[in-house]
């Protein structure tokens, strides 16, 4: 979790009620917390799976890997972090024990409710031998649905205040930047306006709850959306 402001430590249950291996659901304020006892050590995560809002503290845990009750989704307790990627996590939260009472520390602007969007599935993103979601490699840089978590864990809080108008204007502007951009002769400023522009539509995306590698898949994944084919061969007068 991060945040500049020191956390504000709130009991939430006896210890006794925590035994070793199990899990127990707090609500913190607006916040719904999974708070696991892993041989003794405990450790708190957001409640809700990133992936479709299930309760992770509903999720079998072994070891220090909890595994969401709907689709399986893995993510290690200690972190936040999600198996099949390590470079993805859920918001985590210090947890300490006074006087036989966990407590859990939340930030005040971490309170706020929050909506979650989808992760992608490993099947989908794993390449064809089996190696975990391109962004664990560096070579070739994060996947689009890597890049839209990344984009959300670092801006979220601050786009879903600005909204979708606040944050389309955004976009705009930094279109307006990359058109300045193409009609010079600097290369590298032009590569970091075009990746500026996709970061701010992975932001607009975010705020308005859409999965972009979703929407590409399903509108592109099988070829050209008017004539189906991989290379288009529709009219050029027509939009494909």
């Amino acid at each position: 979790m991060s945040s500049a402001s020191p956390p504000r430590f709130v009991p939430v249950c006896d210890l006794e009620e925590l035994p070793r291996g199990s899990a127990r659901t707090v609500d913190v304020g607006s916040r719904t917390i999974a708070v696991f006892n892993v041989d003794g050590q405990l450790h708190a995560i957001d409640d809700l799976c990133p992936h479709m809002g299930a309760s992770l503290a509903a999720g079998h845990l072994e070891g220090c890997v909890v595994t969401c009750p709907w689709h399986a989704w893995r993510f290690d307790v200690r972190d936040g972090s999600w198996c099949e990627n390590r470079r993805i996590r859920t918001d985590t939260f210090p947890v300490r024990v006074e006087n036989g009472r966990v407590e859990v520390g939340v930030p005040a602007e971490l309170t706020g409710s929050r909506k979650t969007v989808p992760l992608p599935d490993p099947a989908e993103t794993a390449n064809p031998a089996g190696s975990s979601p391109s962004m664990d490699d560096t070579s070739r840089g994060p996947g689009l649905a890597d890049f839209q978590q990344l984009i959300r864990r670092m801006y979220f809080e601050k786009d879903q205040a600005r909204g979708v108008s606040g944050t389309f204007m955004w976009l705009m502007e930094e279109i307006g930047e990359l058109a300045t951009a193409l009609r010079s002769d600097d290369r590298e400023n032009l590569a970091e306006e075009f990746a500026d522009v996709l970061a701010w539509l992975a932001t607009i995306a975010n705020v308005a709850e859409i999965d972009l590698a979703d929407a590409v898949s399903r509108k592109y994944g099988t070829g050209c959306p008017g004539c189906q084919r991989l290379v288009c061969v529709c009219p050029d007068a027509e939009k494909p």
